[in-house]
């Protein structure tokens, strides 16, 4: 089972690589905001909203229909299975790639990290795209903390599965037309603008998390206090979350070249991925050192400030802003 796992993660995250290099192939710069927006909301209805209600219906329910908790869960795995496969369908049969590179026959490897080396290189002296990178690692480092370790400060504030379940389902629902909405903004904007904007409500989602968990620990919040203040939480991550993904994979895809999209996206993918280790570790570190859940979180606006600091220190560099 682990190695079942870790096969097919690693096939989703190549997927996902592949999936963001293929924004230079299907759409021009102009409107590169908002078909990145429409992908990330059509992602979270149909991806992870739609496949997830038919799941915990089947996992809540089941047994009035015959089916327990085990072959629930197995049959839930199926469905997504299944939902994925045709759902690829589409791509594989309508997209082609334009932009790329020839590789040769011979020396495939040497010639792979060769030319990761070089695009390495070409970041590092391409100011406006090493500027956008480092903050990217540090502000997608918090989103993505704030999605993993949601359920966790859910459970230390006595919220119950069901409840957790629900919050993170609002969620999604939330994160689908708000993500559009980003892209439109954006258009108007800018994309650092509303980047910005994001980090600013990730920054005040944090603070009020911070209360909610002092609150409870201080006794100046009651549990159903701070029930409603999680859900209130779970919709405004949702304004955001999408949006700040879509957005941030439009921007760097105006400023890569399209023919080399696939690596320059293979460094902004692990710039995302190698951050989702920071978070957590800071979030369990501080939890550790202080014994409380309220400090954690609030540990997690250092990762925000950061990258607000490099985006503005490098908004000159950007070419969209005067």
């Amino acid at each position: 089972m682990l190695v079942g796992y870790v096969l097919s993660y690693i096939g989703f995250l190549g997927s996902c690589l592949i999936n963001d290099s293929f924004l230079t192939d299907v759409t021009t710069t102009d409107r590169m905001d908002s078909i990145s927006s429409y992908g990330y909301a059509l992602g979270y209805i149909g991806g992870s909203t739609i496949p997830f209600l038919m799941s915990i219906a089947l996992i809540m329910f089941g047994e009035k229909i015959g089916v327990d908790g085990t072959l629930a869960v197995k049959l839930s795995i199926l469905i997504m299975v299944i939902w994925w496969a045709i759902f690829s369908i589409p791509m594989l049969k309508n997209v082609t790639q334009k932009h790329g590179i020839e590789m040769p026959k011979t020396a495939l490897i040497a010639t792979t990290f060769k030319g990761i080396f070089a695009t390495a290189r070409r970041i590092i002296a391409n100011r406006p795209m090493l500027f956008f990178l480092l903050a990217y690692f540090f502000y997608i480092d918090g989103v993505n903390t704030v999605i993993n370790m949601a359920t966790s400060y859910g459970t230390a504030l006595g919220l119950d599965a069901t409840g957790m379940i629900l919050a993170l389902l609002v969620t999604q629902l939330v994160a689908f037309p708000f993500a559009i909405l980003f892209g439109r903004l954006s258009q108007k904007f800018g994309s650092i603008r509303m980047i910005l904007v994001a980090i600013y409500i990730y920054l005040f989602i944090c603070a009020m998390g911070f209360y909610m968990g002092f609150g409870l620990e201080e006794s100046f919040v009651d549990h159903n206090g701070a029930i409603v203040l999680f859900w209130a939480l779970a919709a405004l991550v949702g304004t955001v979350q999408g949006g700040i993904q879509a957005i941030s994979r439009s921007f760097f895809g105006k400023l890569v070249p399209p023919e080399n999209s696939g690596e320059y996206f293979g460094f902004y993918d692990i710039f995302g991925k190698f951050a989702a280790v920071v978070g957590p570790l800071l979030y369990s570190l501080t939890f550790a050192l202080t014994g409380r859940s309220s400090f954690s979180i609030l540990s997690i606006i250092l990762l925000f400030l950061a990258g607000l600091v490099i985006l503005h220190r490098g908004r000159a560099r950007f070419p969209e802003l005067k």
